[in-house]
């Protein structure tokens, strides 16, 4: 194991509640049964992480959070990823809880609280199209008290979700609470490619009050920009972890699966394809970490956040087609777990940007550096 990939104390001690909690209650057949349920969404699930300290985990402790910071945080999202856990922590503990730690509204404060003890979930509401990356020039508005426009890919969407929407208002952008039930708010859901749930909403001159108002001012901006980085940061830490699981899945499997009385993993072809797959796994672990270091020292992503979404997108798919290959035909079938992976893997590698969006912003990013 490289250097880099050593714990302190705190990801040691939080690795290891981790997975001595995912390992009862995590994996296969608790994914299965959330997304078997009517909302996608296991509300005491999320209260025991809550009493975990992990859905407060970046916020600070005025508001019911532990505070501790992003590098844990993103030792969490490694492990969730491993147990293909269907809780929002990426949307809801690392976007939602980044832009309620920079709240100074009372309605802020109160959500965030409600957050840290896992009695809610929140999602952000930013994406206008498909295929963006980063905070778009919102075309949802706010105009004497009215909020018009519409929202694409709502992220863990469920009715008992706190929806923060992104708008444009008078003064720059802003981030409201919206109930989705008041008049002129219409949610469509849809299951996405893991069977987890999402949704497209509607505004229609909805009205709206200066108390709902978690975030406004020159601030936005930045907390919006922060919270998408950290994210995406986030996501790709929950890859690299889906990616190490498969790579492991995979593996015990080809020393037992035999073909020509030899088992596969005797083949040297395999085992060499094995190896580059780790090598690659490997790699994405490090990229995932740079990012995490540049977001620390500056609260800015840019190109390392980008670099890293697109190598931990494209290893987590590559393991995923190989995983396919080497587990035969029933890799595929909803019942083998591997197909579980595989499916999440195609979902998480297209949230907030595929690996080639991402690629492109990131010879952006080096082109603008050059200038």
């Amino acid at each position: 194991m490289g250097s880099w990939r050593l714990d302190n104390d705190l990801q040691q001690m939080l690795r290891q509640s981790a997975q001595g909690y995912l390992s009862e209650a995590g994996g296969a057949k608790h994914f299965r049964n959330v997304r078997a349920s009517a909302d996608g969404f296991d509300a005491q699930a999320w209260a025991r992480m809550g009493e975990l300290g992990w859905t407060g985990i970046l916020l600070p402790e005025a508001m019911g959070g532990s505070g501790l910071g992003l590098r844990p945080a993103l030792t969490l999202a490694e492990e969730l990823g491993q147990s293909l856990s269907p809780e929002p922590f990426v949307a809801s503990a690392v976007i939602a809880g980044t832009l309620l730690a920079k709240s100074t509204a009372a309605l802020g404060s109160e959500l965030a609280l409600a957050l840290a003890a896992g009695r809610r979930s929140v999602t952000l509401a930013w994406q206008e199209r498909s295929g963006q990356i980063g905070r778009p020039a919102f075309q949802t508005k706010i105009s004497g008290g009215r909020l018009s426009g519409r929202k694409m890919h709502v992220p863990c969407w469920h009715a008992g979700a706190a929806l923060l929407v992104a708008a444009a208002g008078d003064k720059g952008p802003v981030v409201l609470l919206v109930d989705p039930r008041a008049s002129g708010v219409t949610v469509v859901t849809r299951r996405v490619t893991d069977g987890t749930l999402e949704a497209e909403i509607d505004f229609a001159d909805v009205a709206v009050f200066d108390d709902a108002m978690i975030l406004q001012g020159e601030a936005v901006a930045a907390a919006l920009d922060l919270a998408l980085a950290r994210g995406t940061t986030s996501l790709c830490a929950g890859l690299e972890g889906l990616s190490s699981k498969l790579w492991r899945l995979t593996a015990d499997y080809i020393k037992q699966r035999v073909q020509f009385e030899q088992p596969l993993a005797d083949y040297q072809a395999l085992r060499h394809r094995m190896v580059d797959l780790y090598s690659a796994i490997e790699l994405a672990s490090a990229s995932w970490r740079k990012a995490a270091s540049v977001l620390e020292a500056r609260e800015t992503g840019g190109l390392a956040v980008h670099a890293a979404k697109a190598r931990c997108s494209d290893t987590a798919l590559t393991m995923g087609r190989w995983a396919i290959q080497y587990h035969g035909a029933f890799g595929y079938a909803d019942e083998a777990d591997v197909g579980l992976y595989v499916h999440t893997a195609l979902r998480w590698s297209s949230w907030l940007g595929n690996a080639i969006a991402h690629r492109r912003k990131a010879l952006a990013a080096h082109e603008q550096g050059k200038a």
